[in-house]
């Protein structure tokens, strides 16, 4: 959906654009979005209304022009069960970058994901369990650290499909029917 921009505002990773478009964005809070704007990059819906939307971004500076394209790539409220109680922990859905996975349990069907978020303060970290899984390929782990770039989740037909990108260590792709989240003390 293309939007005409008006005014983007940065404070950090959060980015608020006013917009112009005859009916509000179809989205939802915590909602991840395609957004390519000069730059192609992925975020997370932090708040929304009929005029303006923030997204927290993981780039220090972007360049926008006078319209963008944003589409819906994942929305984890709807297809990570647990997600609504992570969102009530931490304000947000965890978009996973410089997080550290700390245990791991990688099977045929089954993927398993201890991961320490990036914020120092946070006393828990995040378990995902990716059911029904296949296709899984992964890097060998660093025995010392695994550091995620990125982790991306997108729909494919039926399937969920989940990339890890490293920034050390662990790396991986793989399709799933089901995700769950929890929060876990480290």
């Amino acid at each position: 959906m293309e939007i005409g921009i008006k005014r983007v505002e940065q404070q950090g990773n959060h980015y608020t654009i006013d917009y112009t478009l005859e009916q509000p964005l179809p989205f939802d809070l915590h909602d991840i979005v395609m957004v390519q704007a000069g730059d192609y990059v992925v975020g997370s819906v932090r708040e929304l209304d009929r005029e303006r939307i923030t997204l927290h971004i993981n780039e220090d500076e972007l360049q926008w022009g006078q319209k963008a394209i944003i589409q819906l790539a994942f929305s984890p409220l709807l297809s990570i069960e647990g997600s609504a109680a992570v969102v009530e922990q931490l304000g947000y859905f965890p978009d996973f970058e410089q997080a550290i996975i700390t245990d791991y349990d990688i099977g045929k069907e089954r993927v398993q994901l201890t991961v320490e978020l990036a914020d120092p303060a946070l006393t828990q970290a995040v378990k995902l369990t990716f059911l029904e899984a296949s296709d899984v390929e992964f890097s060998p782990p660093d025995a010392r650290l695994n550091v995620i770039a990125q982790m991306d989740f997108r729909y494919e037909v039926t399937d969920l499909v989940v990339d890890i990108e490293a920034a050390q260590g662990l790396s991986g792709s793989f399709f799933c029917g089901k995700i769950k989240a929890e929060l876990v003390e480290r």
